[in-house]
């Protein structure tokens, strides 16, 4: 009887399949290899000599092609009521390292005069130009009312540098005429103009030749040449008046701006003239004159008639006085009815004198030399007055010493220096150009002027 029990050193009982799958495999393959090499087809001659090439189209760069810089998401903002600079930027999220670095930026590249962070208004306005990563990248900042400059920080290289740029406005001409009915301010308004800063302006342009509280006169008309600056389409501001013409029944004033080669800008009349005269037509910005220059003018206080060899202007409390014409301070104080006083001594044998001041303004004093529109005084009622205004004095050497006399009745000769043959011939094609503005206002021929600086 044999034993079934298999002994556990004897041999696993699949190793006779493993023998069987080896033999099969030993016969298999190469009857495979076999069967490849018949069936396997030379290549076609043709076909070697020129082989197909699969030829891929890659995108290839255009060398003009130029790339745009990277754009950033922008953030507009305005800062608010009793809102700092720090409070502002952290408001929108900005890390405070990424203000410290722009804060530096703007005190390297920026002097603190003209932009200051520390002082900053409600509606100034800001944008903020920040990366994925929170990297500002870069920075405008504009003051409330600040139409012309703008303040920028950019960064390159991975720094940031600031600096203040101008904006650039749009520059058009305007031409305004029209008629007096009534006062030059209404004149101006009824072009639909800002009469308040018009009529301003042309004060100051005559200011030595027209006193236009007084020597308006219904008919009287005018014209004016003037830029206008846009942004955006939008008005800003009023430029230069390039030229100005008030004429009355007795005489057409003319004014035209012109700048001399060396950089000199002054308004001169039609032959090439300075209008800037020795004396300024009044003192102070007045409502009306209450007294002018008379012989024989009743006094309101003492009741009876005196000569008033001097002018009264109407103002009120406090307006500035100011010198007509440079000279030396040589009185200062009190001087009887005409309260508190000064007297200037001026060129060419004139003196001016200012009475009923309320006060005098500080470190003006005897022997002081004033230059022509300083403020030498305040409109008050000291000494014997009835109310606020200004007693004007103006006195011409007689002898040994002055006269007073009236100062509407004294030639205004200019005290500027005049063109030379150059400028004069220059002065003249700027002229031409300008009246022919007035020709054909709706030419507007300023293709022709002189583009500013």
């Amino acid at each position: 009887m044999h034993d079934t029990k298999r002994d556990r050193t004897d041999p696993p009982g699949r190793s006779g399949r493993r023998f069987r799958l080896t033999g099969f495999a030993c016969i298999a393959v190469p009857v495979a290899l076999l069967i490849w090499f018949a069936t396997a087809r030379p290549p076609d001659p043709e076909s070697a000599r020129n082989p197909e090439v699969v030829r891929e189209d890659l995108a290839v760069p255009d060398p003009h092609t130029v790339t745009p810089e990277p754009r950033f998401p922008e953030i507009d903002g305005r800062i608010r009521h009793r809102e700092t600079f720090w409070d502002a930027l952290n408001r929108e999220d900005v890390a405070p390292s990424q203000i410290h670095e722009l804060l530096n930026a703007i005190k390297k590249g920026i002097p603190r005069a003209e932009f200051n962070p520390e002082i900053v208004r409600s509606g100034d306005r800001y944008t903020l130009g920040i990366d994925s990563l929170g990297s500002l990248q870069s920075f405008e900042f504009i003051k409330r009312g600040a139409f012309e400059t703008r303040f920028l920080v950019t960064r390159a290289n991975g720094r940031l540098t600031a600096r203040k740029e101008q904006i650039p406005l749009e520059r058009r001409i305007a031409v305004l005429t029209g008629e007096v009915r009534s006062s030059l301010w209404n004149a101006l308004s009824e072009t639909g103009e800002n009469a308040k800063i018009l009529t301003g302006r042309m004060a100051r342009i005559f200011e030595y030749d027209i006193d236009f509280m007084v020597d308006c006169r219904v008919g009287d008309r005018f014209a004016l040449a003037l830029e206008k600056l846009h942004k955006d389409g939008r008005f800003l501001r009023y430029g230069d008046i390039l030229s100005a013409e008030y004429q009355t029944a007795r005489k057409n004033h003319q004014a035209f701006l012109f700048e001399s080669s060396d950089g000199h800008m002054g308004y001169y009349d039609s032959n090439g003239k300075s209008l800037r005269g020795l004396f300024l037509k009044s003192p102070l910005n007045y409502r009306r004159i209450s007294s002018g220059y008379s012989n024989r003018r009743f006094h309101p206080i003492l009741k009876k008639y005196l000569p008033h060899h001097g002018i009264d202007y109407a103002a009120a409390y406090g307006t500035r006085v100011w010198a007509t014409a440079p000279g030396i301070v040589v009185f200062r104080g009190w001087k009887g009815a005409l309260g508190n006083y000064v007297e200037i001594r001026h060129g060419n044998g004139y003196k001016t004198g200012y009475g009923h001041l309320s006060k005098f303004p500080r470190g003006l004093k005897k022997g002081m030399y004033v230059k022509q529109k300083q403020t030498v005084g305040f409109v008050g009622s000291t000494g014997r007055s009835t109310g606020p205004h200004l007693h004007y004095n103006f006195f011409v050497r007689n002898g040994k010493g002055y006269r007073l006399v009236d100062p509407a009745g004294i030639a205004n000769r200019s005290r500027a220096r005049q063109l030379s043959p150059d400028q004069l011939a220059d002065f003249r094609q700027q002229r031409d150009r300008l009246l022919a503005l007035f020709d054909d206002p709706a030419a507007l021929l300023a293709a022709n002027l002189q583009d500013p600086p």
